[in-house]
């Protein structure tokens, strides 16, 4: 792949043009080592399976991890994209299914689509074997589902739904499968994070204690992409002690990646920026390249491909070479297509995020994203769909879209490049979620628990089952009511008519697209008609119109759970009861700027038990004029220290009594990001001055770290080298060390 020669086929079909703002790095290969044989007390049989399908031999973080398990250690294994993470836990898992042709094992996936690939991967080593294996989830039908409860292949693989709502909601009709299950493996670990993942590790402590009342004790072997704390995750995702077997930098593929900021009109934004996108995918099908395009929304795949298959076959191009892949296909047509990119028939495929995670798709040339997902590391995952082999070059083109994480991310490419490792997070002491799983660990356990279960439920878990008490009820499902993925608070659809638009949390509701509001989606001005249960109803708006609302917030501190006193500086780690109030909005014509008209509101948003890290400053410590800067000086360093999606966590900052800032989480009960903050908020400064001091405006811009919409009173105007100096200001007080330690609510000296 002749990444100059794709460029000038992209100027030549007018996807990148010379006013465009570009940046373009090359990331060379890291070529991995191998070592001369597999482990010796890997069965024979495996061995000879593993060179039919051609696999000669494994590279040394692989056999490392297979000795580990062959052990019987518990494994978390680290490791890039595309670096043979597969291999690793199927020759343990193989070895041990062939001891004994009664064991099972269960490989456990965060999207179905992911699982379907890696049966295709498996069927490769397991039919020599003769080992069965098959996928257990909404895709499959009834008559298989009964089929494989009554007689389950030694291999079955699903999803977290379908463990929670299947394997323990109906245990009793697994009993064979699970009392004989010998290896569990549980692939992309790095997507259990956050709510989701603080969910998944209360569902993994009320399986694994199933499985121990069945006398089960399988072995478990988990596997990442690269992050910073990949024991200490795997271990609060489980429960478990695990072995860490490490392998940073072993492969990479040479990237060549282009960050593109394109020069369009704003109020031709939409529809030029698709025709971008189209014409990208017109230049790589010209240049006979394989790629996938990750969309913004399933309406701008679909627009985006039908114009494409026109463009196709008006260029005189196979449009049969071109697909659309997304969640709402049907499962034999996303099967189909799966295969055919991987024969190559398939030579550009726009796709949202449903291939966006460990699938295995061919030799792929790039990747196209049509805008920055919904954090780093979703576009790490997008970015490893493309060069799957050390030595292969791939590219990856981003554009960014007129939104300012976007704006942000196209004029910081090293700083996306070479962030610190993600340090990933979840709370399986969260009250609130394990009041959740109440109800189904009481149906499972019959309401009986004993001492010993504290081991594998852990003690918040284990102590709110017994203080709760409750009985089973008969033919009583709870599993089937419980929401493990969870939103902030919930999600709603954004309707046009009758066509979906997208998607928008209930804060994004409450604040950006309430009754009447003129809301900005993907560069189209719509006006807000209703607010349905489960959907925002939309009409199309006046390009010159907006609408400016009132807003204010009461914040009120309601525990202390940590907490340092440097000098003045109190760093304090804590829960909040916060109220968003909206008083109503202005509709006001651009042109004239005249109020057409007015509306008065009093609604609220409620949000408490809300986990949060804030700083006091007293005022003559710091500049005023910088608490604004500082507040969005956190809130982007975290960015790039703490996975979380956009909306996952907000900030907040007031002169009231002192300068304050907040940075708390959107979900109530915690999820353990504003715990992890308060561990590395010197880490998270460090960045966020880095990124602001290497951005060359002098004020502040959309592209360092000025939001988007300003919330707050203090973050009207934003003085960023104020903000700055105010920064540095608590990394130095931080670094002469602490005067006081909170405990039980109050300081005392350390």
């Amino acid at each position: 792949m002749n990444f100059e020669n794709l460029k000038a086929e992209l100027y030549r079909s007018d996807a990148l043009r010379a006013d465009d703002e570009m940046q373009q790095k090359v990331v060379d290969r890291i070529k991995p080592e191998q070592t001369d044989r597999w482990p010796l007390e890997l069965n024979f049989q495996v061995r000879e399976s593993l060179l039919q399908a051609g696999i000669d031999k494994p590279y040394l973080h692989q056999a490392e991890a297979i000795q580990r398990s062959l052990e019987g250690s518990d494994v978390v294994l680290e490791s890039p994209t595309a670096s043979g993470k597969t291999l690793a836990f199927t020759a343990p898992m193989l070895h041990e299914l062939l001891k004994d042709s009664s064991a099972h094992a269960l490989m456990i996936y965060p999207m179905k689509a992911l699982a379907f690939d890696q049966r295709l991967q498996l069927r490769k080593v397991c039919e020599p074997l003769k080992i069965e294996s098959w996928p257990y989830d909404g895709d499959t039908d009834k008559e298989h589902k009964d089929a494989m409860r009554a007689a389950p292949p030694q291999i079955l693989l699903t999803n977290p739904e379908y463990l929670n709502s299947s394997f323990l909601a109906y245990a009793e009709k697994w009993r064979g499968f699970l009392a004989n299950l010998r290896y569990i493996v549980i692939d992309e670990m790095h997507e259990y994070r956050g709510f989701f993942g603080s969910n998944m590790a209360l569902l993994l402590r009320r399986f694994f204690l199933q499985l121990e009342r069945l006398g089960s004790s399988p072995r478990v072997f988990l596997s990442t992409a690269t992050c910073a704390n990949p024991v200490e995750h795997a271990k609060n995702l489980t429960g478990r002690d695990v072995e860490l077997v490490q392998a940073r930098d072993v492969l990479r593929p040479r990237r060549h990646f282009l960050f593109v900021n394109p020069v369009i009109p704003e109020h031709l934004y939409r529809p030029i920026f698709q025709l971008r996108i189209e014409n990208a995918a017109m230049a790589i099908l010209r240049a006979g390249l394989q790629a996938l395009i990750f969309c913004p929304t399933k309406r701008f795949l679909e627009d985006a491909f039908r114009k494409c298959q026109s463009s196709a076959a008006e260029l005189g191009l196979d449009a049969n070479h071109l697909s659309i892949f997304h969640a709402d296909l049907k499962h034999k047509t996303r099967q189909e297509i799966q295969q055919k990119i991987k024969e190559r028939k398939t030579r550009v495929i726009f796709t949202t995020n449903a291939l966006e995670l460990g699938l295995d798709i061919g030799g792929l040339d790039g990747v196209v994203l049509a805008g920055f997902p919904s954090n780093i590391m979703s576009a790490w995952q997008q970015i490893g769909r493309a060069g799957r082999s050390w030595d292969r070059d791939a590219f990856v083109l981003f554009y960014a879209m007129n939104d300012p994480i976007d704006q942000f991310f196209a004029n910081n490419v090293k700083s996306f490049l070479y962030r610190p490792f993600d340090h990933l997070v979840v709370d399986p002491k969260n009250n609130q979620l394990i009041e959740n799983h109440l109800p189904a660990l009481v149906q499972e356990t019959a309401g009986k628990l004993q001492e010993v279960d504290k081991r594998v439920l852990g003690s918040a878990f284990y102590d709110a089952c017994i203080q709760e008490g409750g009985k089973p009820i008969k033919n009583y499902r709870p599993q089937y009511y419980m929401n493990l993925r969870g939103s902030i608070g919930r999600s709603y659809m954004l309707k046009r008519g009758r066509e979906e638009v997208g998607q928008i949390s209930e804060f994004r509701r409450f604040r950006e697209a309430y009754t009447g509001a003129i809301f900005t989606f993907f560069g189209r001005k719509y006006r807000v008609r209703a607010h349905e249960e489960d959907a925002v109803i939309l009409d199309e708006a006046e390009p010159n119109l907006r609408t400016d609302a009132g807003f204010y917030t009461a914040l009120y501190r309601n525990q202390f759970m940590d907490g340092y006193a440097y000098g003045d500086l109190h760093v304090i780690h804590g829960k909040l009861n916060i109220t968003q109030n909206f008083t109503g909005y202005n509709l006001v014509d651009e042109r004239s700027e005249e109020v057409r008209e007015t509306r008065r509101s009093a609604e609220a948003l409620y949000q408490n038990n809300l986990h949060a890290v804030w700083f006091d400053v007293p005022a003559e410590n710091g500049n005023p004029e910088g608490i604004g800067a500082l507040e969005n000086i956190l809130r982007v360093g975290a960015i790039f220290v703490i996975p979380a999606d956009r909306f996952d966590t907000s900030t907040w900052s007031t002169l009231k009594d002192g300068l304050t800032v907040y940075y708390y989480e959107n979900y109530e009960g915690g999820i353990g990001v504003a715990r992890k903050f308060f561990e590395v908020w010197p880490t998270v400064l460090h960045k966020g001055i880095e990124v602001a001091e290497n951005c060359p405006c002098r004020s502040g811009c959309q592209n360092c770290i000025e939001p988007a919409k300003s919330w707050n009173s203090s973050n009207t105007v934003i003085d960023k080298r104020a903000g700055i100096e105010l920064a540095q200001y608590l990394l130095t007080v931080e670094k002469a060390g602490p005067d006081l330690q909170m405990r039980n609510g109050r300081f005392v000296r350390i």
